[in-house]
């Protein structure tokens, strides 16, 4: 039986010019904007300013075949939650953008197995602190044991606050305390002594029949040859910074 999963993200590399873009999510996603900005109109979200570099444009086109690569052992991805677009001032559209190929891919899937359309929701960076929105029940309200979920987001809320290091009541704090019997996850070390650098880590929750979660995580390099991924066994494994 296949398991559902919660995947946690962040970003890509930065770099890019900040140029204005739209994107028009093809019509097997739904898009919802919970945000408090953005432009978000029939299906097309407006990015204000891009800020992903040449480096961080090829993690997410190479995501885009990638991601859903890594995925496929498991339930089929019905939801997506990433940050809403921002106005240019505040806010970030890279969350956004480095999932929008894999989105694609992974709803054109979604609507070939169950004809329903995948959902794309839009949130503040804030909204991690929102148990009706990050729980693992919310996150996995589609169906546990039928559906997956994928955040893709930003350093503060996802890892730590504004800046300084790990914090316990991030989103990947609160999910790896959900390990068995209602302790951390076996492998939290790699959660709370890593950095989570941009485009190349990838948390991968698996829910068990009991409700806890597993954690396996995966190094992303779109150059390597295969699909990029190389699973992180121990603080050893963990990838040099290429965002430089």
């Amino acid at each position: 039986m296949s398991k559902s999963v919660i995947v946690v993200l962040r970003h890509g590399c930065d770099g890019g010019d900040g140029s204005e873009e739209k994107i028009d999510f093809n019509p097997d996603i739904t898009v919802t904007n919970h945000s408090s900005r953005g432009k978000v109109k029939d299906n097309k979200v407006t990015i204000v300013t891009n800020w992903l570099g040449d480096l961080g444009l090829k993690q997410a086109h190479g995501l885009g075949d990638a991601l859903p690569d890594l995925l496929g052992a498991y339930c089929p991805v019905s939801r997506i939650i990433t940050e809403g677009p921002g106005d240019g001032h505040d806010g970030t559209p890279n969350p956004l953008y480095t999932i929008r190929y894999a989105a694609k891919k992974l709803a054109a899937s979604f609507k070939h197995l169950t004809n329903k359309n995948l959902s794309l929701d839009l949130y503040d960076n804030d909204a991690y602190k929102d148990s009706k929105v990050f729980s693992v029940d919310a996150l996995l309200q589609d169906g546990k044991g039928q559906y997956s979920t994928i955040v893709s987001w930003e350093a503060k809320g996802m890892w730590r606050h504004s800046d300084g290091g790990f914090q316990k009541d991030s989103l990947l704090g609160q999910l790896g305390h959900c390990g068995s019997g209602g302790h951390k996850v076996e492998n939290h070390h790699l959660i709370s002594e890593h950095s989570p650098y941009k485009g190349q880590v990838i948390y991968i929750f698996e829910c068990n029949e009991d409700n806890s979660l597993t954690l396996r995580v995966f190094a992303y390099d779109p150059s390597t040859t295969g699909n990029g991924f190389t699973e992180i066994k121990s603080g050893s494994d963990w990838p040099s910074n290429l965002c430089r």
